[in-house]
C-alpha cells in the first residue's frame, strides 16, 4: 500500500484493498457473494456419475412450488452461425446463413407468436446487403414488435481469452453502428453461449457498451454443479476494479448444463430433452443419440408429451431462485430448412397450448427473446429479492472429466501475432486519417481521397473484428479457414500500409509483408550522398522512450536530428543472414539510448524526430 495512503473504516470485502489515487483513503472492492478464487479453492473438481444429470445432481420437487406464483417459460429460438469454422465465413453464409435469415422472416410473419434472437452482426449485414428494400422493411418491423432481437451487437461472439480489450472493443463498436445505423436499435442484453470460457473482462465492457444483461455457457462443469446447488447460476457480476453502484451491475444468466443444444436446454435430462428437438423427427437427417426419437404432437398424445416436458421445465425451475425459465431453443446453424421452422414452432405451439390451457399445471409458457425474459426476471425480482453477487473469471473451462480447453491460448501463435500487428498498424492509420482528414479540411482541398482511404479502414476494422471470433483469434478453426482469416488480415494490413505511406508523404515502410503466412521483412534503405529523411511515429498517446532500428545497404552511416542536425548516437550492427554469416549488403542502425517520442493531446501524435542519413 503506498505510504500517502491511510485505510478507510472496515472494509466490506475480506479481498485484498486496492489504493483509489489520487485519494489518501484505500478503497475496497465492491462486496461479492461468490469469489471465484474462493470457489475454486472449495471445489474437489471430481466428476461423480449425476444420474440423468451427469455432471450434476438428482433434482426432486414435490409439485405444489407453483401454486402461488406460477412457472412462466420462455422457450427463445436462436441459430448459432460461426464466422468461419469447418467452413469458411463466406462459405458458410452461401450455404447455410442467408437462408436462415431468409426462412426466419417468413416464419416470423406466418404468426405474431413466434421470436427469433441473433448474435452474430457479420453475418446479418452480409445478408442485409444482400436483400430487397420489402424484406427490409418486415425486419425493421419484427424489431419494433419486438419479436426479433439482435443481442450482444459484436460483430462476432468474441473470444474471451486471447483478444486484447482494444480488438474487443472494435468489434463490439463496428457491429453496434451497423446495427444503430441501419437498424435503429440499440442492443441490451448479452448472448456468449460459445465462447471458451468467459472474463469479468467483457462483462466490464458490455456494460460500457449499455447492455443490462447477458446469458453464458462454456463454464466448467464443477463450477456450474456448485451454482446450481447454490442457486448462483443468476447473479450480478461485478468486476474488482469496477467501484459503480451496485445497481449498475450488469445481470448475468449461466446455463446450468453440458451444452447450449436442444438435448441439453430444457431440463437436467438429454434423454428426455432431445425427444423435444422436432427437428430430429423420423425421417430426417438428425437423431437423438439416446435411440428415443421425438414425436410429432397430435391431440392424442398431447397431454403425455407436455407433462413430460413440464416435469424438465420443473426440475430445471428448482436450479433457479425465480420461478422465470429461459430455455433456448436451436443449435449450430440451425433452422436452414423451411420444415425446421415449421416442426419446431407448430409442434411446440401445440404444447404450449395444452399447458396454457389447463391451470392446474400453474405454468404459462410462451416463444421469447432475451429482452422478455429478463424483463420478466427483473420484475420478479424487484417484487421479492435481489440477485447475489459474484466476482472473478470462468477460466479454464473443462466440458467434462480433465479436458481443458486450455490448448487454444497458445496453439498457431502465428497468426495471434498477426492479429496484434493488424490491431496496432490499424489504430495507428486511424489516427492519421483523422489528423490529415482534419487537415485537407483546414487547407480546403479536394484532393485528398477521404471515402475512398476510409472504406479501406472499415474493411480492415471488419477483417479484425471477424478474427476475434471465438473459432478464429483461437486457432480453433480448420486449416482452409485459418488460410481464409489470413488472406483477410493480408489484404487489410496492405491497404493499412498504403494508407499510411499516402498520409504522411512517406514512400516506404519499415515492415513488409509478402504474403498471409510470411514473416515480415525489414525494408533495406539505400544511403547515398544526398541525406535520407525517416519520419518515426509514435501512434500512443504518451511520451516514450525506444530504441529504433532500421536497416541500410551501408555501414558508413551518420544519425542526425533533421530540424536542428544535432548528430544522435547511433550503433551499427551486423544483420545475421546464417548463424554464422553476416551480410554484407544489409546493416542495422540503432539509435542508443533511443528517442524520446512526443505526443499532443490525447490520441493525437507529434512526429519526431525526423533522421537524417547522410
Amino acid at each position: 500500500m503506498p505510504s500517502s495512503c491511510v485505510r478507510c473504516p472496515p472494509c466490506v470485502s475480506d479481498a485484498l484493498p486496492v489504493c483509489q489515487m489520487p485519494s489518501p483513503c484505500v478503497r475496497c472492492p465492491p462486496r461479492v457473494s461468490s469469489q471465484m478464487l474462493d470457489v475454486y479453492d472449495l471445489l474437489p473438481f471430481d466428476n461423480p456419475d449425476g444420474g440423468a444429470w451427469k455432471q450434476g445432481f438428482p433434482i426432486h420437487y414435490r409439485g405444489d412450488e407453483w401454486n402461488n406464483q406460477s412457472l412462466q417459460v420462455f422457450l427463445v429460438p436462436h441459430s448459432h452461425n460461426d464466422p468461419g469454422w469447418r467452413k469458411t465465413f463466406d462459405l458458410y453464409y452461401h450455404d447455410q446463413t442467408r437462408h436462415i435469415l431468409d426462412n426466419m422472416v417468413q416464419a416470423l410473419t406466418e404468426d405474431p407468436r413466434r421470436t427469433m434472437i441473433w448474435a452474430e452482426v457479420s453475418y446479418f449485414s452480409k445478408w442485409w446487403n444482400d436483400i430487397d428494400a420489402q424484406k427490409r422493411a418486415t425486419v425493421k418491423k419484427l424489431l419494433m414488435e419486438q419479436r426479433l432481437e439482435l443481442v450482444t451487437g459484436g460483430w462476432v461472439m468474441a473470444d474471451e481469452a486471447n483478444s486484447h480489450y482494444y480488438a474487443l472493443l472494435d468489434q463490439l463498436i463496428e457491429g453496434h453502428q451497423w446495427v444503430q445505423t441501419n437498424l435503429g436499435v440499440k442492443p441490451a442484453n448479452g448472448w456468449a453461449i460459445d465462447p471458451f470460457g468467459h472474463s469479468p473482462s467483457m462483462s466490464y465492457l458490455l456494460k460500457g457498451a449499455g447492455l443490462k444483461n447477458q446469458v453464458i455457457q462454456r463454464v466448467h462443469y464443477s463450477v456450474k454443479k456448485h451454482f446450481a446447488q447454490q442457486h448462483l447460476l443468476e447473479f450480478n457480476w461485478r468486476q474488482p476494479w469496477d467501484h459503480a453502484p451496485i445497481t449498475d451491475d450488469i445481470t448475468c444468466h449461466m446455463m446450468p448444463f453440458y451444452s447450449y443444444d436442444v438435448p441439453h436446454t430444457c431440463g437436467p435430462n438429454p434423454a428426455v430433452c432431445c425427444q423435444f428437438d422436432f427437428h430430429r423427427l423420423p425421417g430426417g437427417r438428425v437423431f437423438c443419440p439416446w435411440r428415443i426419437a421425438p414425436q410429432p404432437i397430435s391431440p392424442e398424445n398431447v397431454k403425455e408429451r407436455a407433462l413430460l416436458l413440464l416435469d424438465q421445465y420443473r426440475q430445471k425451475s428448482r436450479l433457479f431462485r425465480t420461478p422465470v425459465l429461459l430455455v433456448p431453443l436451436g443449435d449450430d446453424f440451425r433452422f436452414v430448412d423451411k420444415s425446421e421452422w415449421q416442426n419446431q414452432f407448430s409442434n411446440y405451439q401445440r404444447l404450449f397450448d395444452y399447458m396454457n390451457q389447463s391451470p392446474e399445471l400453474h405454468v404459462k409458457a410462451q416463444f421469447g427473446t432475451l429482452a422478455d425474459y429478463f424483463k420478466a426476471l427483473h420484475r420478479h425480482l424487484d417484487s421479492s429479492q435481489h440477485l447475489p453477487a459474484v466476482g472473478g473469471d470462468f477460466f479454464t473451462y473443462a466440458d467434462r472429466d480433465d479436458h481443458y480447453w486450455s490448448g487454444y491460448y497458445t496453439s498457431r501463435p502465428f497468426y495471434k501475432r498477426l492479429d496484434r500487428t493488424l490491431e496496432a498498424t490499424l489504430r495507428g492509420a486511424e489516427i492519421l486519417f483523422s489528423l490529415a482528414l482534419t487537415e485537407s479540411r483546414h487547407l480546403q482541398s479536394t484532393m485528398f481521397p477521404g471515402k475512398e482511404l476510409f472504406s479501406h479502414l472499415t474493411s480492415g476494422r471488419r477483417n479484425l473484428a471477424l478474427f476475434q471470433h471465438h473459432d478464429a483469434v483461437t486457432g480453433t478453426a480448420r486449416d482452409a479457414v485459418v488460410q481464409d482469416y489470413g488472406n483477410r488480415y493480408f489484404t487489410s494490413a496492405t491497404a493499412t500500409t498504403t494508407f499510411t505511406t499516402t498520409a504522411t508523404t512517406s514512400t516506404i515502410t519499415d515492415e513488409v509483408i509478402a504474403a498471409h503466412d510470411a514473416l515480415p521483412q525489414k525494408t533495406t534503405i539505400k544511403v547515398s550522398d544526398t541525406p535520407r529523411t525517416i519520419v518515426v511515429y509514435n501512434p500512443l498517446e504518451q511520451r516514450r522512450m525506444t530504441v529504433v532500428t532500421i536497416t541500410v545497404d551501408t555501414p558508413d552511416v551518420t544519425v542526425v536530428e533533421a530540424q536542428t542536425n544535432r548528430p544522435i548516437t547511433a550503433q551499427i550492427s551486423a544483420v545475421w543472414e546464417e548463424p554464422t554469416q553476416a551480410s554484407s549488403s544489409t546493416f542495422q542502425v540503432n539509435n542508443t539510448p533511443g528517442l524520446v517520442l512526443s505526443w499532443v493531446g490525447p490520441g493525437l501524435v507529434l512526429f519526431s524526430h525526423g533522421l537524417v542519413m547522410v
